[in-house]
């Protein structure tokens, strides 16, 4: 069969490129193709547009890319129009891939969406999208399951991909040596966006110089190496989740990362800011207490959040001295409740257990 998958994160392309070695596993002479990043070009895709080209952020972001938007929805139903795939797959990015899923669906394509979008959080009015252009819906989140059930739309919970990434991880025994890691040492995680990283390194730097006995380094991404070096910070790149299990502690961009640290038993404290107008506009319809994922689980705060007007440096160092104390509360608090969320992701398996529902599921819209 012929699949067509769509990322438009970093985040995506790593949970496409699994999905895409269950799927050629289940279906050997697959053709996929892509939008997306390296991960999925190296696991089989032909990749088309990068994600990348999708990084926008924000209201303003999306103000000022209109015409860019428009150019690449019209590229989607082109390429989409040429391939004539058996399904079309939608990895996360709910904005963005609701409105190509309209597109696809408009056409007549099967569409199914991987990592659902976070309607609970943000925007309830999405589930009438969803029924109406997405044919199967996988979430990995237990709670969506009955959700979206509720209203009438097929829906699959299947894990969640982090917990296979995180079991298939194995430590590489040299790397401090390699990249001479110092200790103490905490991760510096500033997202995967460039207007993320932007907004988050000047308050790194600053907060490195409040704690001259602790070594930071940033988790860097390849992809932006112009940004990094503007700054005198130590990056490893491309390395996150080593460089995490040799840290103490983390300051993480909020996003699927808050996640992943807290999967690797890491203490950390989430951090986000954004432009004002879509942070005000987003104040007034947001559904829920927490912004980082481990909280939002959980349902309590587990992970302290410095979001907006309080991610400065001086409000992290306040919570970064109690989660450096080997035997502070806070510090062994977090770590308890890990283990709880821990139990609720369950298992891993998410990859498999989605390429095999995506692929029967298309053998059946194939065979009406």
């Amino acid at each position: 069969m012929k699949y067509f998958i769509l990322a438009g994160e970093k985040s995506g392309d790593l949970h496409g490129s699994k999905l895409i070695k269950e799927l050629l596993t289940l279906d050997p002479t697959a053709i996929i193709q892509a939008w997306g990043g390296d991960d999925m070009q190296e696991a089989g895709a032909e990749v088309l547009i990068h994600h990348k080209e999708l990084a926008i952020m924000g209201l303003l972001g999306v103000l000022q890319n209109i015409q860019r938007l428009k150019g690449l929805f019209q590229k989607f139903k082109s390429q989409i129009q040429s391939f004539q795939p058996d399904t079309i797959i939608f990895i996360d990015y709910g904005g963005f891939n609701l409105k190509a899923a309209r597109i696809a669906k408009l056409q007549g394509f099967h569409t199914q969406f991987y990592i659902a979008p976070k309607v609970w959080a943000w925007n309830k009015g999405r589930v009438d999208v969803i029924k109406k252009w997405i044919d199967e819906l996988y979430v990995i989140f237990p709670f969506e399951k009955k959700l979206f059930e509720e209203q009438g739309i097929s829906t699959h919970y299947v894990g969640n991909p982090l917990k296979d990434s995180i079991d298939s991880f194995h430590p590489n025994p040299y790397f401090e040596a390699q990249n001479k890691i110092q200790h103490p040492c905490v991760a510096l995680l500033a997202g995967s966006r460039k207007q993320e990283i932007l907004v988050a390194l000047p308050i790194f730097h600053e907060l490195i110089l409040a704690f001259p006995h602790v070594h930071f380094y940033v988790a860097g991404l390849s992809d932006w190496k112009s940004i990094y070096n503007l700054y005198d910070l130590d990056v490893i790149y491309d390395d996150t989740y080593n460089l995490l299990q040799v840290s103490k502690a983390a300051i993480v961009t909020s996003g699927t990362a808050t996640l992943e640290t807290a999967l690797l038993q890491v203490p950390q404290i989430v951090v986000y800011k954004t432009d004002w107008l879509f942070y005000s506009l987003a104040k007034l319809v947001v559904k829920i207490k927490f912004i980082s994922l481990v909280n939002i689980i959980l349902g309590k705060e587990a992970v302290p959040e410095m979001i907006q007007s309080k991610f400065t440096a001086s409000h992290i160092a306040l919570k970064l001295k109690q989660l450096l104390e080997s035997s502070s509360s806070t510090r062994k608090k977090q770590l308890e409740l890990y283990q709880e969320l821990a139990q609720i992701i369950g298992p891993s398996g998410a990859s498999k257990k989605s390429a095999k529902l995506m692929f029967e599921s298309a053998l059946a819209f194939q065979a009406k």
